[in-house]
């Protein structure tokens, strides 16, 4: 700052009869005129042919503006912020009134139902996103070649994402003269452009660029390795060179822009850490402020943009929209239900709770940890790098061992029907609605456009990992193994199945008044957070209809024209989601927070082997959280004759009757489908095949998982099959691995006979992609596997044989070593024939 102008300044805070300013202050005024000089340079076509006099005139009272702006801002976010500290206490109060125990317990009630509201939100705004979903999707053009790729390992069809691209930059005009890309990109825009509004009128500030936002996901990792030199040599040609100009309109030389790259780089580089200093707090800001500051890096056009995200960026466009979406939904989820200040307002209900009756955990954990994980600080990487190798890591166990997962999820009708009485659904119907949602594309495409979204069309969270899948080398092919192994189309049809009948149950109940409704009803709504207020939203809903049966849709909530209902779809959406993740079992936060090692902050070292540790045991420990735990909290109504406990009794039975019998018929199915005659039910093994049926089927959750699997079922016995399950597939493959070589080293050395090869041959069997799908697992093993086995361990395969006859005596339809089988499998065994 010129020192006229310091002077100028010093006065004026002098008359004010303020202190003088700080060099710091100065130096925030001057920055902050520079910055407006610089945005109206390239807003007013005439700034140049102004002198410096009236540019700083202008540039002056364009801030003076701006300030006052912002005050005005600040006074309406800080009434706000009372209004939904008034509000939060209400919410918390209330689910203390209906579930009992401490303000703490109180609280995780009101995160959970949190994060099925931003689970709504999120889940709407994907649905708007259909046109780009089949544009997307579309396969004209590609060759056969491409075609597989986009199906194994959701390639995108390239002609396509360079058209959406483009499209989105120039605010789809159609100027490339692709209708499919165009609706798509205009289904984009029109999405998020909705979400921004709905941000900013909740106390958000994000402005709007004149071009289309696509997210700009960097791969810190492939910028560092690049070096700084080489990444702005890549990166310089790509920028619109219009954006980067002076205070006097005129644009940056090179030299210039090559020095705001390298600032650039090193924040991309060091993912943010050259920002802060040790020990510096790194919480969040207002939540209101995410996003406001202004995108420092703008590509020139579409073709600019994905040359750079092919050079150093990670996941594909459509995973950078997705997550974008995201993020968004969690950000206005979070400053409509606690402020603009979120965090400050946690921090002010955990103070609350603790002075109310101490910190009491809920499953082992404080509200802190839900907090963690529902506001994104758990899932953001401390360190990129770190994070991915986690994430490679937890994806080759998913690839290498989850191919017959669809198996054991013949359980998942167990589940699906004991949740569907629980809401007091009809069975018939939720049946009917199994065909229609597998059979119908119509069906499906009415579901995705009214907010009922295919899990494996967003890859949010993986039912049986309790990770996300990123969608890099690892991910697309841990995602191939599900969908292949048809694990993806049974969880997404079950699950939407299910939605479909909770939208079609909703729409008859919203034609019965609150007063009106059951008292087991009106329970249910209360806990999932839908008050008498909301209901009466409900009910002035405008029904709609799909083959003749009516529905409650987020257009037919919005169609009644009540100002709230924006918050009401979320929380009916949030409602159906999170039944549905009963039905089809998926974790919930107490899961996510317990498998991330209770909010651990990924790409660290203790949040990466926490997940690790957790990994395939988010199912039994979902299991806990959910199932067992809403036994034993069933609200305590009479429900027709019945009196009020049998509700908790006969769900807890239900549940326990129903997976056990479809744990004989998944544990039976294995058998089937690795060669084996099915096991006797009746005879000697009878008692020990029911106990693996009842921790098949999820009854006895993580301990029947930890304490009942069959040492059989993997080597080593009972002691490395507890163990592998105790700290988890990563660090038990690690650790199997350094044991082989060990024991096999020392047996080497006594002159004994090794069997090296024949182990590590089973370690990396269990580690490949594909080797385990249920219908080729048999085959690959029959077609030289079992061959290969045995000629590195000679007398295996008999030593097999053996073993299944002696444990539970079986035999083999299909014999290991054969070529084709002998004969069919003896069905009769199952009961003693």
């Amino acid at each position: 700052m010129h020192p006229n102008c310091v002077a100028a300044v010093q006065s004026a805070a002098k008359a004010l009869g303020r202190q003088a300013l700080s060099n710091g202050q100065l130096k925030a005024i001057d920055d902050r005129l520079s910055a407006t000089m610089r945005q109206l340079a390239r807003t007013d076509p005439n700034w140049r042919a102004l002198t410096l006099d009236q540019r700083m005139v202008a540039a002056s009272q364009q801030a003076m503006q701006d300030v006052l702006a912002e005050a005005a801002r600040k006074v309406q976010n800080a009434q706000l912020q009372v209004l939904k500290t008034a509000a939060t206490d209400q919410r918390v109060n209330d689910a203390q009134a209906v579930h009992g125990g401490s303000r703490s317990a109180a609280l995780v009630r009101d995160i959970e139902n949190t994060g099925a509201y931003i689970s709504g939100i999120k889940q709407e705004a994907v649905g708007g996103l259909m046109d780009l979903m089949d544009a997307v999707n579309t396969t004209t053009g590609t060759s056969p070649l491409r075609r597989i790729s986009m199906f194994l390992f959701d390639a995108d069809n390239p002609q396509m994402t360079r058209d959406v691209a483009a499209e989105i930059y120039r605010n789809a005009d159609g100027h490339t003269g692709n209708k499919v890309a165009q609706e798509g990109a205009k289904a984009y825009l029109d999405t998020i452009e909705g979400m921004r509004q709905r941000f900013n009128a909740a106390g958000g500030d994000v402005g709007k660029l004149d071009y289309g936002y696509i997210p700009q996901p960097h791969d810190a990792a492939r910028v560092r390795g690049a070096g700084v030199t080489a990444w702005v040599d890549k990166t310089l040609p790509q920028l619109d060179r219009s954006r980067y100009v002076l205070e006097d309109g005129s644009r940056m030389s090179d030299a210039e822009v090559r020095a705001f790259l390298a600032s650039a780089y090193d924040t991309i580089a060091t993912e943010g850490l050259n920002k802060t200093a040790p020990g510096q707090f790194r919480g969040s800001g207002a939540k209101a402020n995410a996003g406001s500051e202004s995108r420092q890096i703008h590509f020139r056009d579409a073709d600019a943009y994905l040359a750079y995200m092919q050079d150093f960026g990670t996941g594909s466009m459509y995973d950078a929209v997705i997550g974008h979406v995201g993020r968004l939904a969690r950000d206005i989820g979070l400053v409509e239900r606690y402020g603009p200040n979120p965090n400050a307002q946690m921090r002010l209900q955990i103070d609350v709770a603790e002075r109310a009756g101490g910190s009491e955990r809920s499953f082992m954990l404080r509200p802190e940890s839900y907090w963690d994980q529902i506001s994104g600080a758990a899932g953001a990487a401390r360190s990129a790098r770190l994070a991915q190798l986690g994430t490679d890591a937890r994806n080759i166990q998913t690839f290498g061992k989850l191919g017959s997962a669809v198996i054991s999820s013949i359980t998942d009708l167990g589940t699906y029907f004991v949740t569907t009485g629980y809401n007091k659904l009809g069975y018939w119907n939720a049946v009917k609605n199994i065909t229609k949602t597998a059979t119908s594309k119509d069906a499906r495409d009415f579901m995705t456009a009214h907010g009922i979204i295919a899990e494996s069309m967003i890859g949010d969270l993986n039912r049986w990992t309790g990770d996300n899948i990123r969608q890099n080398w690892s991910g697309r092919l841990a995602n191939s193994t599900l969908k292949l192994s048809l694990m993806n189309a049974w969880t997404d049809t079950l699950r939407r199945s299910f939605s479909l009948t909770m939208m079609q149950g909703m729409a008859r109940m919203s034609k019965t008044d609150w007063g009106n409704l059951s008292e087991w009803d009106r329970a249910l709504m209360e806990r999932k957070g839908i008050t008498e207020d909301d209901w009466s939203v409900i009910r002035t809903a405008q029904l709609t209809d799909f083959n003749g049966v009516e529905h409650l849709t987020p257009e037919a909530i919005r169609a009644g024209g009540d100002p709230n209902a924006n918050e009401v779809v979320a929380k009916v959406l949030g409602l159906i989601q999170d039944e549905s993740e009963y039905a089809v079992l998926n974790p919930d936060l107490a899961t996510k927070t317990l498998a991330s090692g209770g909010g651990k902050q990924r790409g660290t070292v203790t949040g990466e082997l926490a997940r690790s540790v957790m990994q395939f045991k988010s199912f039994p420990i979902a299991m806990i959280s959910r199932h067992w735990r809403r036994a034993l909290e069933a609200p305590k109504v009479a429900d027709g004759s019945a009196p009020a406990m049998a509700n908790r009794v006969m769900y807890a039975g239900a549940l326990m009757l129903t997976t056990t019998a479809l744990g004989a018929i998944a544990t039976q199915a294995k058998q089937i489908i690795s060669g084996k005659d099915p096991i006797d039910m009746t005879g000697d093994h009878a008692a020990k095949f029911w106990t693996k049926s009842l921790a098949q089927g999820g009854g006895l959750s993580i301990a029947g998982d930890m304490l009942l699997n069959d040492p059989n079922d993997s080597p080593g016995g009972f002691a490395r099959s507890f163990a592998g399950t105790l700290f988890g597939p990563t660090v038990s493959t690690v650790g199997e691995g350094l044991g082989v070589a060990l024991e096999e080293g020392y047996r080497a050395a006594d002159g004994k006979d090794s069997h090296f090869g024949a182990r590590m041959l089973r370690l990396a069997k269990s580690n490949t992609p594909y080797t385990s799908l249920w219908y080729a697992r048999a085959a690959l093993d029959h077609a030289g596997l079992n061959a290969l086995q045995e000629n590195l361990s000679p007398g295996y395969l008999a030593k097999m044989r053996a073993r299944s006859q002696k444990e539970w005596g079986q035999d083999y339809w299909w014999k290991p070593g054969t070529g084709l089988p002998e004969r069919a499998p003896n069905v009769g065994k199952a009961v003693g024939q």
